[in-house]
Protein backbone atom coordinates (compact mmCIF):
# COMPACT_ATOMS: atom_id res chain seq x y z
CA UNK A 1 0.00 0.00 0.00
CA UNK A 2 1.52 3.40 -0.72
CA UNK A 3 1.33 5.94 2.56
CA UNK A 4 2.22 9.30 1.60
CA UNK A 5 1.66 12.13 4.20
CA UNK A 6 0.22 15.45 3.45
CA UNK A 7 0.98 18.24 6.16
CA UNK A 8 1.52 22.12 6.49
CA UNK A 9 4.26 23.19 7.89
CA UNK A 10 5.86 26.66 9.25
CA UNK A 11 8.86 27.98 7.81
CA UNK A 12 10.96 26.19 10.50
CA UNK A 13 9.17 22.91 10.65
CA UNK A 14 6.56 23.11 12.99
CA UNK A 15 3.06 21.45 12.27
CA UNK A 16 0.93 23.11 14.93
CA UNK A 17 1.48 26.36 16.66
CA UNK A 18 1.67 26.61 20.32
CA UNK A 19 -2.10 27.37 20.89
CA UNK A 20 -3.30 24.14 18.55
CA UNK A 21 -5.12 26.83 16.11
CA UNK A 22 -4.87 26.19 12.35
CA UNK A 23 -5.19 30.19 11.58
CA UNK A 24 -1.94 30.04 9.92
CA UNK A 25 -2.63 27.93 7.32
CA UNK A 26 -3.39 29.20 3.73
CA UNK A 27 -6.37 28.61 1.80
CA UNK A 28 -4.52 26.75 -0.74
CA UNK A 29 -2.91 24.04 2.28
CA UNK A 30 -7.13 23.73 2.79
CA UNK A 31 -7.45 22.17 -0.95
CA UNK A 32 -5.01 20.89 -1.53
CA UNK A 33 -5.69 18.45 1.39
CA UNK A 34 -9.25 18.38 0.30
CA UNK A 35 -8.22 17.28 -3.00
CA UNK A 36 -5.55 14.16 -1.73
CA UNK A 37 -8.17 12.78 0.88
CA UNK A 38 -10.78 12.49 -1.45
CA UNK A 39 -8.13 10.93 -4.31
CA UNK A 40 -7.00 8.33 -1.93
CA UNK A 41 -10.13 8.07 -0.30
CA UNK A 42 -8.42 6.65 2.66
CA UNK A 43 -7.44 8.90 5.48
CA UNK A 44 -5.53 8.68 8.67
CA UNK A 45 -4.79 10.99 11.17
CA UNK A 46 -4.50 11.23 15.11
CA UNK A 47 -7.26 12.13 17.68
CA UNK A 48 -6.31 15.82 18.15
CA UNK A 49 -5.59 16.33 14.42
CA UNK A 50 -9.66 15.08 14.38
CA UNK A 51 -10.45 17.24 17.21
CA UNK A 52 -9.34 20.01 15.35
CA UNK A 53 -11.56 19.58 12.35
CA UNK A 54 -14.21 17.45 13.02
CA UNK A 55 -16.98 17.49 12.09
CA UNK A 56 -17.36 20.31 9.77
CA UNK A 57 -13.86 19.86 8.15
CA UNK A 58 -13.70 16.29 7.89
CA UNK A 59 -12.47 15.20 4.45
CA UNK A 60 -14.21 11.98 3.71
CA UNK A 61 -18.41 12.14 4.93
CA UNK A 62 -19.63 9.64 2.91
CA UNK A 63 -17.79 7.20 1.12
CA UNK A 64 -13.94 6.02 2.07
CA UNK A 65 -12.59 5.10 5.40
CA UNK A 66 -10.91 7.88 7.66
CA UNK A 67 -8.68 5.83 10.31
CA UNK A 68 -8.75 8.13 13.64
CA UNK A 69 -5.72 6.59 15.92
CA UNK A 70 -6.58 7.14 19.77
CA UNK A 71 -6.86 5.12 23.02
CA UNK A 72 -10.35 6.76 23.74
CA UNK A 73 -12.17 3.33 23.49
CA UNK A 74 -15.74 5.58 23.84
CA UNK A 75 -14.52 8.13 21.00
CA UNK A 76 -17.22 7.98 18.80
CA UNK A 77 -18.24 9.91 15.02
CA UNK A 78 -21.50 10.46 13.28
CA UNK A 79 -19.40 10.44 10.01
CA UNK A 80 -19.86 6.96 8.88
CA UNK A 81 -16.46 6.66 7.50
CA UNK A 82 -14.54 7.48 10.97
CA UNK A 83 -13.13 4.14 12.48
CA UNK A 84 -11.08 4.88 15.87
CA UNK A 85 -8.50 2.45 16.82
CA UNK A 86 -5.39 1.62 18.64
CA UNK A 87 -3.84 -0.39 16.38
CA UNK A 88 -0.60 -0.42 14.92
CA UNK A 89 0.50 1.13 11.95
CA UNK A 90 0.90 -2.39 10.27
CA UNK A 91 -2.51 -3.53 11.32
CA UNK A 92 -4.09 -0.27 9.80
CA UNK A 93 -2.69 -1.12 6.47
CA UNK A 94 -4.03 -4.37 6.43
CA UNK A 95 -7.34 -3.33 7.81
CA UNK A 96 -7.47 -0.80 4.97
CA UNK A 97 -6.12 -3.07 2.48
CA UNK A 98 -9.01 -5.54 3.41
CA UNK A 99 -11.59 -2.44 2.47
CA UNK A 100 -9.89 -2.32 -1.08
CA UNK A 101 -7.67 0.51 -0.39
CA UNK A 102 -4.59 0.77 -2.31
CA UNK A 103 -3.62 4.62 -1.37
CA UNK A 104 -3.64 6.20 2.00
CA UNK A 105 -2.67 10.07 3.26
CA UNK A 106 -1.89 10.81 6.92
CA UNK A 107 -2.80 14.30 7.54
CA UNK A 108 -1.69 14.59 11.47
CA UNK A 109 -0.26 15.08 13.69
CA UNK A 110 2.91 14.15 15.09
CA UNK A 111 3.17 10.48 17.01
CA UNK A 112 0.86 9.25 13.85
CA UNK A 113 3.39 10.30 11.34
CA UNK A 114 6.04 9.17 13.83
CA UNK A 115 4.44 5.61 14.31
CA UNK A 116 3.75 5.33 10.49
CA UNK A 117 7.70 6.36 9.76
CA UNK A 118 8.63 4.31 12.64
CA UNK A 119 7.14 1.49 10.91
CA UNK A 120 8.94 2.26 7.40
CA UNK A 121 5.29 2.50 6.01
CA UNK A 122 5.95 5.84 4.38
CA UNK A 123 6.23 6.33 0.65
CA UNK A 124 6.26 10.02 -0.13
CA UNK A 125 5.61 13.54 2.05
CA UNK A 126 3.98 16.55 0.63
CA UNK A 127 5.42 19.27 2.82
CA UNK A 128 3.23 22.83 2.50
CA UNK A 129 5.40 25.20 3.92
CA UNK A 130 3.55 28.43 5.09
CA UNK A 131 5.24 31.88 5.31
CA UNK A 132 5.48 31.78 9.14
CA UNK A 133 7.51 31.01 12.24
CA UNK A 134 6.90 29.67 15.41
CA UNK A 135 8.62 29.74 18.50
CA UNK A 136 7.52 26.65 19.68
CA UNK A 137 4.31 24.25 18.74
CA UNK A 138 4.37 20.73 17.81
CA UNK A 139 7.53 19.41 15.97
CA UNK A 140 6.97 16.96 12.77
CA UNK A 141 8.83 13.85 14.37
CA UNK A 142 9.29 12.96 17.96
CA UNK A 143 10.94 9.61 18.97
CA UNK A 144 11.63 8.45 15.03
CA UNK A 145 14.64 5.55 15.35
CA UNK A 146 16.31 6.59 12.27
CA UNK A 147 16.84 9.27 9.89
CA UNK A 148 15.50 9.33 6.45
CA UNK A 149 16.82 10.57 3.60
CA UNK A 150 14.77 12.05 0.90
CA UNK A 151 14.50 12.61 -2.54
CA UNK A 152 12.59 16.25 -4.40
CA UNK A 153 10.55 15.14 -6.40
CA UNK A 154 8.67 18.17 -7.00
CA UNK A 155 8.41 22.13 -6.01
CA UNK A 156 4.92 23.90 -6.45
CA UNK A 157 4.09 27.65 -6.00
CA UNK A 158 0.74 27.18 -4.09
CA UNK A 159 0.22 31.27 -3.65
CA UNK A 160 2.15 34.05 -3.29
CA UNK A 161 4.30 32.93 -0.24
CA UNK A 162 3.31 29.01 0.18
CA UNK A 163 5.48 25.83 -1.63
CA UNK A 164 4.72 23.05 -2.22
CA UNK A 165 7.55 20.13 -1.71
CA UNK A 166 6.84 16.84 -2.41
CA UNK A 167 9.77 14.14 -1.56
CA UNK A 168 9.80 10.17 -1.87
CA UNK A 169 11.62 8.73 1.16
CA UNK A 170 14.79 7.32 -0.54
CA UNK A 171 15.73 4.94 1.82
CA UNK A 172 12.15 3.44 3.78
CA UNK A 173 13.33 1.32 6.53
Amino acid sequence: MKISIYIAVSANGIISNSRNVPDWLSPEYGTGMMSICQKYKAVIMGKTTYNIIAPDYLPLTDEGTTVVLTTDESARSENPTVMFTKKSPAEIVQILSGKGHTEAVIIGGTMTISAFVNAGLVNDIYFIVEPVLFNNGLPLLKEVHSDLKLALLEVTKLNDNTVQLHYKIANPS
